[in-house]
């Protein structure tokens, strides 16, 4: 049976967003504490010594850090039927090829974001950064074109929550990155999404 759940973040963190989407959209009951990946470093370290977000706390009071490992517990709580990756074969092949793709291009943003706030940053690396980000997304757009959210038996999928919270992400911090004129596709993804209460629910914040 499941047990109500604490979401440690802000939603403003990708990683941190993806999770909360991905309860929100399988219907699991949880409280979100929103503590900042910047600040609040003394309560981020007593949940993970490493200090990052997300971090989720379960009913019997065990933590789990790192979305890839909370979503990997997701998955397997909710069973076969509901879980937002597939379970085996090319399916899961290919969605995992393309989840670590849309991480990837987040984690370029990331650094990229981090990268222009030093005073002395290093333009070179700075555009660097932010052209792999783009291909990464370059790839995912030829992937993802024509993906329809509401056709398909499955529906929203782990590739498509990730992807779109990126997107998202991505143009929030350095805005006009991913164009709709240059993606299309995956803004079009995104527009679906962003209109459902699993992503209102879990705005960036």
């Amino acid at each position: 049976m499941h047990k109500h759940w604490i979401l440690y973040g802000k939603c403003l963190s990708p990683y941190v967003r993806r999770v909360a989407v991905s309860l929100n959209f399988l219907n699991l009951a949880y409280d979100r504490v929103v503590i900042s990946a910047i600040q609040d470093e003394q309560v981020r370290e007593k949940l993970n010594p490493v200090g990052r977000v997300p971090a989720l706390k379960l009913g019997e009071g065990d933590v789990l850090i790192d979305s890839h490992a909370i979503l990997d517990y997701v998955d397997e709580h909710v069973g076969d039927l509901d879980r937002l990756l597939p379970r085996a074969g090319l399916a899961r092949k290919t969605a995992l090829r393309r989840l670590a793709l849309a991480t990837g291009a987040i984690d370029r943003a990331m650094t990229a974001n981090a990268e222009r706030r030093r005073p002395d940053f290093d333009a070179q690396r700075l555009t660097r950064l932010i052209r792999q980000c783009k291909q990464g997304f370059i790839y995912l757009e030829n992937e993802l074109e024509n993906r329809e959210l509401f056709d398909t038996d499955r529906g929203l999928q782990q590739v498509d929550i990730t992807t779109v919270v990126g997107l998202s992400f991505i143009n929030h911090i350095f805005p006009e990155t991913l164009r709709y004129d240059e993606f299309p596709g995956l803004n079009n993804l995104a527009m679906q999404c962003e209109e459902r209460d699993c992503f209102k629910s879990a705005e960036i914040d």
